[in-house]
């Protein structure tokens, strides 16, 4: 009678630590997922140009005679302002009219350079040496 109780017990216990596990293996995948994707850039190591094929161009440059400061903003921070320009418009008789049009720039709307390229999830800057060389990162 005994063996009957675990041999029941077996299949049960299955059945409670399938889900446990799964959930073990979701949870620490979403905890390796995490990490900073800056991590690949190394301080005294990485250079511009390795920053310039996985990130592309900068979104601003901040020249010094330190060095040159890098700072990569994410796609949702880049908030372009309304602008307008003028327009003329043929009238009759020879007359013009001009009016002011509204238009969005967007800053990295049609930027042929980025297509393919990793978008940062947080602004960072990154400072180089005049080797071209990451002297320093920081996220401010």
């Amino acid at each position: 009678m005994i063996r009957s109780v675990q041999t029941r017990a077996i299949p049960w216990s299955l059945v409670y630590l399938l889900p446990l596990s799964l959930s073990l293996v979701s949870l620490l995948t979403a905890c390796v997922s995490t990490a900073d994707p800056q991590d690949w850039i190394r301080v005294g190591e990485t250079t511009k140009a390795e920053v310039i094929a996985r990130y592309g161009q900068p979104d601003l440059v901040i020249a010094s005679r330190e060095g040159d400061t890098a700072v990569y903003r994410p796609a949702s921070s880049l908030s372009a302002p309304q602008m307008e320009i003028p327009t003329v418009q043929a009238g009759p008789l020879g007359t013009a009219t001009t009016q002011m049009r509204p238009i969005n720039p967007g800053l990295d709307a049609n930027d042929r350079s980025r297509e393919g390229k990793e978008r940062v999830r947080s602004e960072i800057h990154i400072r180089y040496d005049a080797r071209g060389v990451v002297r320093e990162l920081s996220t401010p």
